[in-house]
């Protein structure tokens, strides 16, 4: 089996060395590359990728642009594709974001800083546990707004939007942060403060590694502080099982030794 992962940059992305280090321990018949694809070639190389992979990842900033070109299994108003296999796509990522989160309280209102593909899986998810508040931060306030749009329109859910630059204000009002954009990728600071940290109940930030989020969250001692390897573990085990190879705790102990 032919695979890999699809988007622009994609350099940091550990999935490569997890799977071929999985694939390798468990002598599973497959590979797993990395394949960077310029924004402005992808309606081209889209094609080739879907002709030559029995399965592919697609991560920024390809998620929504990718549903066009394949026969997508994801129902409104999610529409975002991040796993594909045999010309179908899925999303995992709101399966992978919520697993870590089934056993805890969620309060609200949650705050999530962007406004992409990640972003609408974090509030799939979030609409389906029960939450009705969500504030949304975003650089681009009509992507955000289109998603307010699109989830508000079923009913039982807040969605308020704002632009960047009122981060601070947004987190102070808020229980529970999300950070679901690239923005700390680079150790980047998100302007958020220990004072607007300060009591909060979760801070869960999708990016692999440390960030000035998380530490400054764990400084506060925040409840719960999550970062984005809890997210990629689950997503990558349901990524598995659409690709039909089994995981379990085999894979697991494989994530964890990568990741540690």
């Amino acid at each position: 089996m032919r695979l890999c992962i699809i988007g622009h940059p994609i350099s940091h992305s550990m999935s490569p060395t997890i799977y071929s280090r999985f694939f390798e321990a468990m002598n599973i018949d497959a590979t797993y590359e990395a394949v960077d694809i310029d924004a402005n070639e992808f309606s081209t190389k889209i094609v080739s990728i879907i002709q030559h992979f029995d399965g592919f990842n697609v991560t920024i900033p390809f998620k929504e642009r990718i549903v066009p070109h394949i026969v997508s299994q994801v129902e409104p108003p999610l529409l975002a594709v991040n796993c594909i296999f045999q010309g179908r796509g899925y999303n995992t990522d709101w399966i992978g974001f919520g697993k870590p989160l089934q056993r805890r309280p969620i309060e609200e209102p949650v705050m999530i800083i962007g406004a992409g593909g990640a972003a609408r899986a974090v509030i799939f998810y979030l609409k389906r546990a029960g939450v009705k508040n969500i504030q949304i931060v975003n650089r681009t306030l009509s992507r955000a707004e289109k998603i307010k749009e699109e989830f508000e329109v079923s009913g039982n859910l807040e969605v308020n939007v704002f632009p960047l630059e009122a981060i601070r204000e947004v987190a102070a009002k808020s229980k529970s942060i999300v950070n679901a954009s690239s923005l700390g990728m680079n150790g980047e600071d998100t302007g958020i403060t220990a004072q607007e940290l300060s009591g909060k109940s979760l801070v869960y930030d999708l990016i692999y590694w440390k960030t000035p989020l998380t530490e400054s969250s764990r400084r506060c001692e925040v409840k719960t502080v999550l970062d984005g390897r809890h997210m990629l573990l689950h997503q990558s085990m349901e990524n598995l099982r659409i690709w039909g190879v089994p995981s379990g705790e085999s894979f697991e102990k494989t994530f964890w030794e990568v990741m540690k």
